[in-house]
């Protein structure tokens, strides 16, 4: 008897590669796309779409047996034999290739493996507070939290499709009717996941709770399978009468997503309240669209892309890792290079995979087992190999032991990640803030060259270049800003906070800044941004060490051109005294009527224990929220 094979529908892998290149550029990119990461909701929806369409043939075919045991071990089966293949031989390559990698990179593979294979990444995620946007060492296996996630949805949704059929069977309800209330009922569950997807990372700003939750993320996959109930009303979806309307509409929802992947920000409200859920949406429309030009004439141009989109799950599985790999193991080609490398390399694999090392392994079976038991000797002996903690973490401890011992303060709730990396930076002997990018609050860790000059994911040139440098790349979010904050480490730290609490607001911090760092940057962006810069400018860098005068207060606003209200916030250093320069901000203001002080020194002091960390400059959580808000009631109503 011949094995029956699913039409795979055209179109669908042309928008699986549209939305896995802008999740690439997310990844090895950054800052070119920042939200390129809202990409995977049209994964999401499409995942949906089919699993329930699949599940509605499996009913009907199974009949009676449809939600027993083994009919959903069999589904269960199904759903692994998809994935993990593809899933563990991306893990065997990447631990292959980190064997002989920088071995910090290797910190905490065990976990990270083990949680990778078992579909827990999102859930080890939330569990350890460790995730792409704070992690000190990346997790090579950072992708399969989408994995997780959707394994674990697929799960809830078998129960949830089987428990209803079931119940409304046993009243022998029509097809048509069942379709129908259930396509209301994951509508249902779309809604309430996606508010409480905005509850938690809009209003209370957890936003990795609201993004790794298996709860407040399965809207999206809901979202596609209401809408394969629905269509599963009709006996067929009606060809498009009008082909050019039909390509009009889904290029422009195709287009909707696109265009929001400049703008978007992980640590926005507007992301959870509307990015996510509008992507989820247009990719249904796009879905849709694509069912009703089936049998239509294609442009053969699409034909690549849909190749490519074929592939995109392995290509998922490899970029990242390859991407963090790259720089340690090809340390001879210049580093802007490699993410493009990185991603050739992941095209090139998932092509051997798919077309070479698949159709081999089905011939050759015997061969095949002998070459994957070798297979796993350098994956084990990376795994020995595997610190669990990086050498940066280790310093981390250091300095907290030596912070305890001098000042008799208790470090123990100083993580061991990117907040507690800023908070001990000051004690530190050696340059931990090299691992990271200060334009956003986080930039993903990639490996230092020993002895180099090559800092994160770019070049730093001598003197004080990096500091004091415009972003050019940011130039188009400068230029829908209505506050531009310019900060040191203190403001890194509450540039979430920032970004929530103020409307409009355009943050460029890096650590080490002083004041005289404002006149180039405000300079640099004037230039770049056609002369214009935000009406309301907000300066916090007083925290390093600098004797400025009102002269170079004068020159900041020189820089910075008429029409402007400043506002420049007080620092506060611990034990080093910073009143001097606080006074000179408080002289500056009386002299002219667009100027106002924000006073950060009245906020902290009588909070220094709960806003600040154990050097009693950078800030905790709560010191972050109170920094957002001391900016946002600055700049209210200017």
């Amino acid at each position: 008897m011949k094995k029956s094979v699913t039409k795979r529908i055209f179109g669908f892998d042309t928008l699986r590669f549209i939305a896995i290149t802008l999740i690439v550029v997310y990844h090895v990119f950054p800052g070119a796309l920042p939200g390129g990461f809202v990409a995977v909701e049209s994964f999401f929806v499409l995942s949906g779409f089919l699993i329930c369409q699949k599940l509605m043939r499996s009913k009907k075919k199974e009949g009676k047996n449809f939600g027993t045991a083994k009919s959903f071990i069999n589904y269960f089966w199904n759903r692994l034999a998809r994935f993990l293949p593809t899933l563990l031989f991306s893990i065997i390559l990447i631990l292959t290739l980190a064997y002989f990698a920088e071995p910090d990179l290797l910190t905490a593979s065990r976990q990270n493996s083990l949680s990778a294979v078992t579909f827990t990444t999102n859930i080890v995620a939330l569990r350890t507070g460790v995730s792409y946007e704070n992690s000190l060492i990346p997790n090579l296996f950072n992708p399969t939290w989408y994995l997780a996630l959707e394994m674990q949805v697929c799960l809830i949704f078998y129960a949830i499709f089987a428990l209803f059929y079931r119940i409304t069977n046993n009243q022998k309800w029509r097809i048509r009717r069942q379709y129908k209330v259930f396509g209301r009922i994951c509508l249902l569950v779309s809604v309430l996941s996606f508010a409480l997807m905005a509850v938690y990372g809009g209003y209370l700003g957890l936003h990795d709770r609201a993004y790794f939750g298996t709860d407040s993320h399965i809207g999206a996959f809901m979202l596609g399978a209401a809408f394969a109930s629905f269509l599963a009303i009709q006996p067929r979806i009606k060809p498009a009468k009008r082909k050019w309307l039909s390509w009009l509409i889904l290029l422009g929802a195709t287009a909707g997503v696109i265009a929001m992947t400049p703008f978007v920000v992980y640590n926005s409200s507007a992301t959870f309240y509307f990015a996510l859920p509008g992507t989820a949406i247009l990719t249904t429309i796009v879905i849709y669209e694509i069912l009703k030009l089936q049998g239509k004439a294609v442009p053969k141009i699409l034909k690549p892309f849909e190749f490519l989109g074929s592939i995109s799950f392995p290509v998922y599985l490899l970029h990242y890792g390859l991407y963090v790999l790259f720089p340690s193991l090809l340390s001879f080609i210049p580093l802007e290079v490699t993410p493009y490398l990185a991603i050739l390399a992941s095209v090139i694999i998932a092509i051997i995979l798919i077309k070479v090392i698949v159709p081999f392994s089905k011939k050759h079976k015997k061969v095949f087992a002998l070459l994957l038991l070798l297979s796993f000797i350098l994956p084990i002996l990376a795994l020995i190999k595997a610190p669990e903690k990086s050498s940066i973490e280790l310093q981390l401890s250091e300095a907290a032991e030596e912070v305890e011992e001098k000042l008799d303060i208790n470090t123990t709730n100083v993580a061991l990640d990117y907040n507690g990396a800023v908070a001990m930076a000051s004690v530190l002997k050696t340059d931990v803030m090299k691992w990271f990018d200060g334009t956003t609050n986080f930039a993903k860790p990639y490996p230092v060259r020993a002895g180099g000059a090559v800092y994160g994911a770019g070049y730093v040139p001598g003197g004080r270049a990096w500091y004091n440098t415009a972003d050019t790349s940011r130039v188009s979010a400068l230029s829908r800003a209505r506050v531009m904050v310019l900060g040191d480490s203190v403001v890194v730290g509450a540039t979430n906070s920032i970004y929530n609490m103020v409307p409009g607001a355009f943050v460029d911090a890096k650590q080490s800044r002083n004041m005289t760092d404002a006149i180039n940057l405000l300079a640099g962006y004037r230039a770049a941004n056609g002369g214009n810069l935000p009406r309301v400018i907000v300066i916090g860098l007083v925290t390093n060490y600098y004797r400025f005068t009102t002269g170079t207060l004068q020159m900041i606003m020189d820089a910075a051109g008429p029409g402007h209200q400043f506002v420049f916030i007080t620092g506060y250093c611990g034990d080093y005294d910073r009143s001097a320069q606080n006074s000179t901000l408080y002289a500056f203001a009386s002299m002219y009527g667009n100027v106002r002080v924000a006073d950060w020194v009245s906020v902290v002091v009588p909070n220094v224990n709960a806003y600040t960390y154990a050097d009693h400059t950078h800030l905790t959580p709560a010191g972050r929220a109170a920094y957002g808000r001391l900016v946002a009631n600055a700049t209210a109503g200017l």
